[in-house]
């Protein structure tokens, strides 16, 4: 594997003169979300400092002046959002209300020490803390007051502490350098595909899955090079092909095959691919007296969730929980799991319920809709990453009665099985 620390120091060793304005852009550019890492650069700066102690000077002047500008963008970027002006995917991660309150709730009670402490941990805090600065409008004079002492403190401390310690730093920065080196790819290759997709590409893989759709077969790429630094023995030929057959199963378990919906507002669809292990009557659901058919998905399965007729999301309701085995139908009840409520647009009044729950494995529920959203018989929702559970519940009055189309132990696709069938539809 190439040194792409050292490629890169060589470079800058060659244009040495110009680091200042390079880090000084770097930092800005950070500012956005962007992967350019601070840390990085300080530490860069600190050991071509020793090479040309000349640089001392404009080099930290770059370094302080960018990194306070730095902050200040991302606040910006905070208060516009807060505003409702920013609405810029590349920030919806970092503004998700879990991360925001909890940084709010933080600042409130220890005030400058929580910039203090988060300017020393990277990998999106700083940049969360600055634009929940803004989003819940901190005044712009005591954000200078929590921000400029923060970091000068943690600069000077990066600083100096590479500047004294030399080529003891080198080997954690060049790992460091590779660890971003990988993140800058991936983000240029989701950015390639949300393109696409906007473009009216029909790619083969969910969106749902990004960014483990990428991070998981790239991993196992790097596993299948990395082989052929090791000594070679009989073991390469099986070891890489068991790393090749884990790269298909990735890819695989993130497929989004085209499938062609035959609307049918009489039927209920599977929302899920995989196998039926219960049905039967509950009495006390979200929507009241229900039959409920629960389906497993293995790791082999499709795990993309559909809806199983046109329907209007009442709501969304998420609950934390354990991660048992999916099989079991308890796990419904104790596991991870996300409701949707939903009322038939075919049928007003008539109400149903999907649960997307998580297994042993599955550690992940996608939901991309909300209260008030309307879906189409069998379009996509949302998905469970790697093995789990999905639960159709549709509610029965006391004097109706509800039969199921499949048995246990049968298969279902999504949007292409019936798990019920009303009086009159088509067989």
């Amino acid at each position: 594997m190439p040194d792409f620390f050292s490629l890169f120091y060589q470079l800058l060793c060659q244009y040495i003169d110009f680091f200042p304005l390079v880090a000084l852009v770097a930092l800005l550019l950070a500012g956005f979300s962007l992967p350019f890492s601070e840390d990085l650069i300080i530490i860069m700066g600190a050991l071509l400092c020793q090479e040309d102690p000349a640089l001392l000077v404009p080099t930290l002047a770059a370094i302080y002046a960018g990194v306070i500008a730095s902050d200040f963008i991302a606040y910006r970027i905070g208060i516009m959002a807060g505003k409702g002006s920013m609405r810029n995917k590349l920030f919806a991660a970092l503004f998700e209300e879990k991360k925001l309150n909890r940084m709010h709730k933080l600042m409130e009670k220890y005030g400058i020490f929580t910039f203090i402490v988060c300017r020393f941990i990277p990998f999106g805090v700083r940049n969360t803390l600055f634009m929940a600065s803004g989003f819940f409008r901190l005044r712009p004079r005591v954000f200078a007051l929590f921000d400029i002492p923060s970091a000068a403190i943690s600069v000077s401390t990066l600083f100096f502490l590479a500047y004294n310690l030399g080529d003891d730093v080198k080997h954690p920065v060049k790992v460091a350098g590779l660890i971003l080196f990988i993140l800058l790819i991936l983000i240029i290759a989701a950015l390639f595909i949300r393109f696409l997709v906007k473009k009216g590409v029909k790619l083969p893989l969910t969106p749902y899955g990004l960014p483990q759709v990428l991070i998981f077969p790239l991993l196992v790429v790097l596993l299948m090079a990395g082989l052929f630094f090791l000594p070679r023995g009989l073991w390469l030929v099986p070891g890489e092909a068991a790393l090749f057959l884990v790269l298909i199963w990735t890819l695989s378990f993130f497929r989004d095959p085209p499938r062609k919906i035959r609307e049918d507002e009489s039927i209920l669809y599977s929302p899920a691919d995989g196998r039926v292990t219960d049905i039967f009557m509950v009495e006390d659901s979200p929507v009241g007296r229900a039959l409920r058919i629960g389906i497993f998905l293995s790791i082999f399965n499709v795990h993309l969730n559909r809806a199983p007729c046109s329907v209007r999301v009442e709501c969304v309701s998420y609950r934390k929980g354990m991660h048992r085995d999916a099989r079991r139908g308890d796990s419904g009840q104790v596991n991870e799991s996300n409701d949707l409520v939903m009322s038939r647009l075919s049928f007003p009044g008539k109400r149903l319920m999907v649960r997307q729950i998580s297994g042993a494995i599955a550690r992940h529920i996608v939901c991309r809709v909300k209260a008030g959203d309307e879906l189409r018989q069998g379009e996509l929702f949302g998905m469970i990453k790697f093995g789990s559970r999905t639960e159709l519940y549709i509610g029965v009055g006391k004097d109706e009665s509800c039969g199921a189309a499949v048995r246990i132990g049968d298969p279902v696709r999504a949007g292409l099985t019936p798990l019920v069938r009303y009086a009159g539809s088509a067989r």
